[in-house]
């Protein structure tokens, strides 16, 4: 038995070596092979679905030109190295908040402080400050000077007991979250209740108590408004209350001799705390977010290394629902709509625009000069109670007269020259703004057909030198008339010129204007029994009539072409798929038209067919014939560089694309342009930057680019200087050159609506005008650099709730004179060629959809020939057959629902027609870009796919051969192991036994 057992494991132990020799390797291979495959397969779909995002996050590139020309450098650097252009943006951020920030209050000279003074910093936001929003636009802020860090520079020393209490104490438990990405929910107060404030901490503000400076911080950012309801976000709360009052107590007990507020935010924070100035505080500066250098500026005011000079631009509320657009400002779900029916999710809610043109100061000074001169049953209207600072709002460390107003009329342009003589009265140097209002006449022909005015309307401005004491400027500024006609929507149907008295104010405010217009007509503070909150002064105004109501002159775009109603689809006392009338808010009757609850909109069978996810119908067109496709012209994107966009050699290039090349480049473009081989373009790399170019969203700032984190886009604003715009555009595109960015997804030109929209920081300010003369200047300079701006979002994304499918009902005077004139200025004035899409629809139809505004306004009227692209792809309503025929041009696709779409319209010629005209705008606009630098006349285009895509499918195609090489290989060898003579032995053996075995059971 012994011999046997021996046997057997000897033949077994020769039986696998001959097993591992021949087989045991390949049949490893084969296992570790398809385990890799099972993973790597999956990944490789997903690699290839989000290539896009993947290149942006990681790197890569989907083309690589060859023959490149290195001398073909269309648009190159102002700077001699990325270290030059960092620095010149950090000083020139700095700049930017010294003239933006906003002094409110500074009671008895409170500011500025000693050089030398000991403060103590309040609150947990002064060690947490707002640097920016959050979302898309997200900067990265960190390595940003701290309030401390920065006031330390200017020689103020800061409490470190309670600096630490906040940062390493207990108080750093309270701190607010710092997530850049986008928001769910709006954000929360984060304060430091007082009873957790040691004896110790409280204690030290002795040895520190020059100043209690108190930081008041709010953060917006996308996907989310800030809260409104049971919590206002932008009141206080009561732990920064109990702070305040705590710190007003130390200042009765002497502990603290003055009291300084900053206001931290974006958003119009509501300033009820200072009506009564309850908490004794002496002084208030809004900052807005401060960006990377900002708050070393705040620094420098504070102590008077600089004089403030910033305006404001939105209206400053003791009672931020005061805004008649606040009884409109949730989004309502249709009368009707039952989940899983015949409407789309994304198409249930919406929200009604009720207060008209009446947003922000054109409401409050509006109804303030109605109730001064007994008008339009304005009522009891307490203006003093509601507005504490109105819009153009800022105070100075000196004192300014402005005084001989000439007003000269340019027949030749159709423009005034307004000057004004500006003398520094005072005993510091500084700069000051000086803002021209208009006011038209409310006539009876307005009131009979819709046309509503405001009291005073924004429509010049300019910012004087620095204006040393006892000299003086001469600051001269330019209307143009087209900014006085208003739209009329009902009657004829386009821009008119009332016939009256018109005014002109040079003034320091929105309230100011008024005044000064109304002392015009010889209104004052006596006379109306103290209705007027202050006498104006009529020198600064000038009138001229208008004998004839003009409905001709401005009824044809700069560009020649005829103005007519383009926006019905949005009005619901136009559309027909709307049974309920809306009233609008009139200053012919105040009273009886302020909104006081929703109107409810039922869902008809029209709403209903247009509420659609998809609206294309081939049998609403026209037929055309089918385009070239494939052609071998031998023209390439080098051949049409500086041609104009009507250039008859264009037809030639397009007609060589392929049907598959307009696909890609159309539907396929989430931070990128894809590559087109038939034409030799190359792709491009696009990225966010309404305050600054960023990558945030995808997590690549730090290892990709090199730029600018500046203030958000209100405090810009505020500076009231165009030069600082166009120094803050050069900057970005000279940034973006050097990240090799081609496409800006900036500035953001929406509007303040109301002070709690999410993406407030993004945008420039609650007034049209302001936006889009502040952001021409900026996106003129972006583009001097070869960077194509795409201006978002276009258009009405003034809030975030719902932002994905809501239906904003809005009529079209409103439209164009507050949200539109914002996108306007940038296009005629700015040069600026291209817009980024809202999700927003326009009533039913989605923004993109809609061609009275993509083609009719953007294209047409304003002459836009360039890039459209629209918002990320995240719904199926952001569609290519509506979009591309109503002139969308691109879509930032990160899912593929475009590419997978427009294939099935392959054989349909509309289609392929308008993707022809997508692809003619978007190849314009690379043409004309840096993305061109490098492509000379014998440069031709690789296609590749990035670096880690490639990777990926490497993997998958080698572990596959592999695979399918060991697995012959394993076969093989199994068949050579049954011929060894080590094989056959052990098998015999083991057939032996068993016949043994079984041959000894039967006996």
């Amino acid at each position: 038995m012994d011999e046997i057992k021996a046997q057997k494991k000897a033949l077994k132990k020769a039986y696998k070596q001959a097993k591992r020799k021949n087989v045991l390797a390949w049949k490893i291979l084969t296992i570790l092979c398809a385990v890799v495959m099972v993973i790597s397969v999956p990944l490789s779909v997903l690699a290839v679905k989000f290539d896009n995002t993947m290149a942006a996050r990681f790197g890569g590139s989907f083309w690589k030109l060859q023959n490149e020309d290195t001398n073909a450098q269309y648009y190159t650097s102002d700077f001699n190295s990325a270290e030059e252009m960092v620095d010149y943006g950090l000083a020139l951020t700095q700049q930017v908040e010294a003239e933006g920030a906003a002094l409110l209050m500074n009671n008895n000279n409170a500011l500025p402080l000693a050089a030398d003074a000991k403060v103590s910093t309040f609150s947990n936001s002064s060690v947490n400050l707002v640097y920016g929003g959050t979302g898309s636009g997200n900067i990265d802020a960190s390595t940003a000077d701290t309030l401390r860090t920065a006031l330390e520079k200017v020689g103020v020393t800061v409490n470190p007991t309670l600096w630490d209490f906040y940062t390493i104490g207990a108080g750093k438990d309270y701190a607010r979250s710092k997530s850049g990405t986008v928001a769910t929910a709006s954000e929360v107060t984060a304060e430091v209740p007082w009873d957790v404030y040691t004896d110790d901490v409280k204690n030290s503000v002795a040895q520190y108590g020059d100043a209690a400076i108190v930081t008041l911080s709010r953060v917006g950012g996308e996907g989310a408004d800030l809260a409104y309801g049971e919590v206002n976000y932008l009141a206080l709360d009561e732990n920064e209350k109990a702070m305040l009052q705590n710190v007003a107590e130390m200042k009765k007990n002497g502990i603290v001799k003055k009291t300084i507020v900053l206001i931290n935010s974006a958003n119009a924070l509501q300033v009820d705390f200072l009506k009564n100035n309850e908490y004794d505080i002496d002084a208030a500066l809004w900052i807005g977010d401060v960006g990377i250098s900002g708050i070393n500026a705040v620094a420098e005011i504070l102590t008077g290394k600089v004089n403030p000079s910033g305006s404001l631009v939105d209206t400053y509320c003791y009672d931020n629902f005061s805004a008649p657009a606040m009884w409109n400002f949730t989004p309502t779900t249709y009368e009707g709509y039952v989940e899983g029916g015949d409407v789309p999710a994304k198409s249930k809610s919406y929200m009604i625009y009720q207060e008209g043109i009446y947003v922000g100061y054109k409401y409050y000074e509006t109804r303030y000069e109605d109730f001064v001169t007994g008008s339009g049953n304005a009522g009891d209207y307490a203006y003093g109670d509601i507005v504490a600072y109105p819009f153009g709002y800022g105070l100075s460390y000196t004192s300014y007269d402005i005084s001989d107003m000439k007003v000269n009329y340019n027949a030749a342009d159709d423009t005034y020259t307004v000057t004004v003589k500006v003398t520094n009265t005072g005993a510091m140097a500084g700069k000051k703004t000086v803002q021209v209002y208009v006011q038209s006449p409310y006539t009876d022909y307005d009131k009979q057909n819709g046309v509503e005015k405001s009291a005073v309307s924004l429509v010049g401005f300019g910012k004087t030198g620095m204006i040393e004491p006892g000299a003086s400027e001469t600051l001269s500024m330019t209307v143009n008339k087209r900014d006085i006609a208003s739209y009329d929507t009902y009657g004829a149907g386009t821009y008119i010129l009332d016939a009256g008295d018109y005014y002109f104010t040079a003034a320091t405010d929105a309230h100011n204007a008024v005044n000064n217009i109304l002392a015009a007509k010889g209104y004052t503070v006596e006379n109306t029994n103290g209705k007027m909150t202050a006498d104006g002064n009529a020198d600064l105004t000038y009138t001229w009539t208008e004998d004839a109501l003009n409905t001709t002159t401005y009824a044809t775009s700069e560009n020649g072409t005829e103005i007519t109603n383009q926006l019905s689809c949005a009005d619901p006392n136009l559309y027909e798929g709307v049974d309920e009338t809306v009233t609008w808010l009139s200053r012919s009757d105040w009273n009886g038209t302020l909104p006081t609850e929703t109107v409810k909109l039922t869902l008809t069978e029209l709403l209903k067919k247009d509420l659609q996810e998809v609206r294309y119908d081939a049998a609403d067109y026209e037929s055309v014939e089918m385009p070239t496709l494939g052609a071998k012209n031998g023209v390439k994107l080098y051949d049409m560089i500086g041609l104009d966009y009507n250039d008859p050699k264009w037809d030639e290039l397009l007609d060589q694309m392929t049907f598959d090349e307009m696909n890609s480049l159309i539907g396929d473009a989430f931070h990128w342009t894809m590559p087109v081989k038939s034409v030799e373009a190359p792709g491009t790399r696009d990225e966010n930057g309404p305050q600054g170019l960023t990558a945030s969203l995808l997590g690549n700032d730090k290892s990709q680019l090199t730029a600018t984190a500046f203030t958000s886009e209100d405090v810009m604003a505020a500076t009231f200087n165009t030069e600082i715009m166009t120094e803050i555009g050069k900057v970005i595109g000279n940034n973006c050159l050097e990240a090799n960015i081609a496409c800006l997804y900036g500035p953001g030109n929406n509007i303040h609506r109301t002070p709690y929209g999410g993406r407030n920081f993004e945008y420039y300010s609650e007034d049209g005008f302001l936006s889009g003369m502040m952001s021409a200047y900026e996106v003129a300079a972006i583009q001097d650099k070869g960077v194509h701006v795409v201006m978002k979002h276009f258009a009405l994304n003034d809030c975030e709730q719902d932002r994905i499918g809501l239906g904003v009902w809005v009529n079209e005077q409103a439209a164009r004179e507050v949200y539109l004139k914002a996108f306007q200025a940038p296009v005629e004035v700015g040069n600026a060629n291209g817009v980024m899409i809202a999700y927003t629809r326009w009533g039913a139809v989605w923004s993109g959809g809609n061609y009275g505004l993509v083609t009719g306004i953007l294209r047409n009227e304003w002459g836009c020939d360039g890039m459209v692209i629209t918002d990320n792809v995240l719904t199926q309503y952001v569609n290519g057959p509506d979009g591309v025929m109503a002139g969308v041009s691109i879509y930032d696709a990160m899912m593929s629902f475009v590419t997978d779409t427009l294939p099935k319209y392959k054989n349909d010629p509309v289609i392929v027609t308008a993707m022809r005209e997508a692809c003619h705008h978007n190849l314009y606009a690379i043409a004309n870009s840096c993305g061109m630098n490098g492509v000379g006349a014998d440069t031709t285009i690789k296609v590749i796919r990035p670096t880690i895509v490639a990777a990926v499918i490497a993997v998958v195609r080698v572990s596959g051969i592999l695979f399918v090489l060991g697995l012959i290989l394993w076969i093989l060898g199994a068949r050579k192991l049954r011929k060894t003579e080590e094989y056959k032995a052990y098998k015999d053996f083991k057939k032996a036994q068993k016949a043994a075995k079984k041959a000894q059971k039967a006996n």
